[in-house]
């Protein structure tokens, strides 16, 4: 599989990202496990996780990174594999912010121990909260890079303004700053008062625009926006849910153009939406969650699709991100 290189980093990942909010959960240890084989076997070498999944399930706390730590010890892969991990989620039972020193510094301890690790790759703050200084926040992250705990950070749900304004700090006082920026996108566009958790943080032209200028890396999360192309394609029916975020006309439009892209590469849809974020003037790479081998295997073939510029001009002038 292709290899990118994160901008200001050192770290060269594959084109796909291997979603785990399922380990531990949806999908038991032993089938975790086998994913990651299959995964790193084709190729792959970007895992992303975050100290906060499973947690909604009664029982032990950080599942995902558990199993991923597990793997890592039992096959000795830890110095071939890119780790990303998120921490200082909110509470999930009131969803109260935990955006502060002494919590990202809990989570990010936990999270080495959780992984067997002595060190990750790339560290999200999982959330914002404005209310907090920029200062307080990177000072912390960018002790824990210099204690060798962490290489690069990034932020996750950050509106761009804060963005702005924590990477304006961390310049002014010789930090590396945020490398990546994770949030929702897709070649869809979405509804954004279809989205109830309002702090999840959406591409929208203006961030995309930012991305361009600055050639800040990207990880897009819903990056198949929950096969809504697909669904629409075999007509299976769409949850409300599904709905609700993604029937806009302009993405009617969309999927048009979509079928008659993947007809003339010879790809399924699903292919074509991957290989549309990974077509950008910056490093962006979807992350992407798989139930079965099969997904994985079709997930990865996106990875090898080129499509050219004419393409991604028309899927370009067609969005509108968000509605």
């Amino acid at each position: 599989m292709k290899k990118v290189l994160l901008n200001n980093t050192q770290l060269c990942v594959s084109q796909l990202s291997l979603g785990t909010v399922n380990f531990g959960t949806v999908m038991d240890s032993k089938a975790s496990k086998h994913q990651l084989d299959i995964f790193f076997e084709l190729g792959g070498n970007f895992i992303d996780t975050a100290h906060v999944y499973g947690d909604w399930v009664p029982g032990p706390k950080g599942r995902s990174e558990k199993i991923i730590g597990e793997w890592l010890k039992e096959t000795g892969h830890r110095h071939d594999v890119i780790i990303s991990t998120k921490g200082a989620h909110p509470v999930l039972s009131d969803m109260s912010s935990r955006i502060n020193p002494v919590e990202i510094k809990k989570d990010i301890n936990e999270s080495l121990e959780y992984l067997n690790t002595d060190y990750i790759d790339l560290y999200f703050l999982h959330r914002d909260d404005s209310d907090k200084p920029v200062s307080e926040i990177l000072d912390v992250l960018e002790q824990a890079r210099q204690q060798g705990k962490i290489r690069y950070y990034g932020c996750s749900n950050w509106a761009l303004s804060r963005i702005i304004e924590a990477n304006t700090y961390a310049k002014e006082h010789g930090y590396s700053g945020f490398v990546c920026n994770q949030l929702m996108w897709s070649l869809a566009d979405i509804k954004e008062n279809a989205i109830t958790d309002k702090t999840l943080v959406l591409m929208d032209e203006e961030t995309f625009n930012y991305h361009e200028n600055t050639n800040m890396s990207v990880m897009a999360y819903t990056s198949a926006a929950k096969g809504y192309f697909t669904k629409l394609f075999t007509n299976k029916d769409l949850s409300d849910k599904i709905s609700s975020r993604y029937d806009t006309l302009s993405n009617k439009l969309i999927f048009d153009e979509l079928i008659k892209v993947a007809k003339e590469v010879g790809a399924s849809l699903i292919e074509v939406e991957l290989a549309y974020i990974m077509h950008q003037k910056f490093a962006s790479v979807p992350i992407v969650s798989f139930s079965n081998d099969e997904q994985l295997k079709q997930g990865i073939k996106s990875c090898k699709l080129m499509l050219d510029d004419e393409m991604i001009k028309t899927f370009r002038e067609l969005k509108k991100y968000v509605v």
